[in-house]
């Protein structure tokens, strides 16, 4: 099963900086989780929300900010230190001579960013690193675009809500995983997803006990801020 860190090692380190992805990478993880937003500018950034008034001590839109505005942030959250923002050039770069995953959430839920799918895929494409990658989202048909664009890439359809029309269309469209919150998943949908060949990972694994139970369970990725291991208890 591969441990990814949610939004890097974020249980210690500011979520979605290049410290969290450093310490990730130092801690062990197998794999990075991480969301890309696109600013006024058309530069592609790490942050979680589309707002940057919870993570940093600005205020506003990622998209109605350039990147240099941006920059001009601390996003140190509930840490001390400064931290920038991070592109996801910058995570590529530091990732490209590593043993390690990259998830990337493609985050157009909320907000519809034009061409972002291929913006991320030819930035990807770039760095000849599409074997290191994982795509996931929330809208299908983010998804949808990038299965347009090459057959072959992993696509993680996420979900926390209306899993039987959402599973639906996981099966119709033939993606190829299911990224489900973790207290959806039990032994019966989950032995009903392997036998429909999907792929299993599941965020935000909150502590041992659940990291175990869905272990047993058969589980492909468990995506949580902080690394378990199976000798911590």
């Amino acid at each position: 099963m591969l441990k990814f860190a949610h939004r890097g090692y974020s249980a210690y380190y500011p979520e979605n900086t290049i410290e969290a992805f450093i310490q990730a990478c130092k801690k062990g993880f197998d794999g990075l989780e991480t969301d890309v937003h696109m600013t006024l500018d058309g530069e592609l950034v790490l942050i979680h929300d589309e707002d940057i008034s919870r993570t940093s001590n600005g205020h506003g839109l990622v998209k109605d900010m350039t990147l240099s505005q941006l920059k001009q942030y601390n996003f140190q959250y509930k840490f001390d230190g400064t931290y920038e923002i991070p592109t996801l050039k910058e995570l590529l770069a530091y990732i490209q001579d590593k043993n390690i995953k990259v998830n990337i959430e493609i985050k157009t839920d909320h907000i519809h960013y034009e061409n972002i799918e291929q913006k991320v895929y030819d930035m990807v494409e770039s760095y000849h690193l599409h074997d290191k990658i994982i795509y996931s989202s929330f809208y299908l048909p983010s998804l949808l675009k990038l299965q347009q664009l090459d057959s072959t890439l992993y696509l993680g359809y996420l979900m926390e809500d209306h899993y039987d029309e959402k599973i639906q269309q996981l099966y119709d469209h033939h993606l190829t995983a299911i990224h489900p919150r973790y207290d959806y998943l039990n032994k019966e949908n989950i032995n009903e997803l392997k036998q429909n060949n999907m792929i299993i990972a599941t965020w935000t694994v909150p502590n041992m006990n659940e990291y175990l139970r869905l272990k047993d369970l058969g589980v492909n990725t468990v995506i949580a801020n902080r690394l378990f291991k199976d000798f911590d208890y």
